[in-house]
């Protein structure tokens, strides 16, 4: 009988206490005498593109890099080996070919995005990878890569797992096991 009459005062005490300051409108203190309680002013204004511009920023670094042009080879094996399986998605040779380009052209986007986030700020790693990714011969290979993926007979399931997710970024497709040679295809549609 004592418990309920004591938790029957605390429950009065907190409405009342949660009531009154509902009906003050939650005042809030400043921490620092002589402060007005005025809201902070948002710095930034409708249609603002810094963020752009940074990545634009980063992308004309990463042409400057030296370390660039060194990644030229993977592009253009990259590149040849997804227009050779986007032209003959049937032929197994190709499909060999693009899976061992992608995962050397991954392989450093991985490398790059390896970032613990709880122990870190994965933001600069990923803006880097996205610069390293966004150079006009890029966004070429990125391209041909997306048009093979498209043609199907090639998925991330092709690729080791931890390379799956660079696959699929960088192709922007997750692709399809089933190819456009399967005999089976034309049967199922009808």
């Amino acid at each position: 009988m004592v418990r309920t009459i004591i938790y029957a005062i605390m429950m009065f005490i907190t409405v009342f206490v949660g009531g009154s300051l509902i009906v003050r409108g939650f005042p809030v203190h400043s921490p620092v005498p002589g402060e007005s309680n005025q809201l902070p002013i948002l710095a930034t204004s409708f249609g603002d593109n810094s963020a752009e511009k940074h990545r634009k920023l980063l992308v004309e670094a990463q042409l400057q890099d030296p370390e660039n042009a060194k990644r030229n080879p993977l592009r253009a094996d990259a590149l040849q080996a997804a227009t050779g399986f986007a032209l003959s998605p049937c032929d197994q040779t190709m499909k060999a070919n693009l899976v061992a380009a992608m995962q050397a052209y991954a392989a450093a986007d991985r490398e790059i995005r390896k970032c613990n986030p709880m122990f870190t700020n994965c933001d600069p790693a990923f803006d880097k990878a996205t610069a390293l990714y966004s150079t006009p011969n890029d966004l070429r290979v990125r391209e041909a890569l997306h048009q093979a993926f498209e043609k199907g007979g090639i998925s991330a399931e092709d690729f080791p797992p931890e390379l799956r997710m660079s696959v699929m970024t960088l192709a922007n497709s997750q692709g399809s096991p089933v190819s456009a040679c399967d005999p089976s295809r034309g049967r199922r549609s009808r």
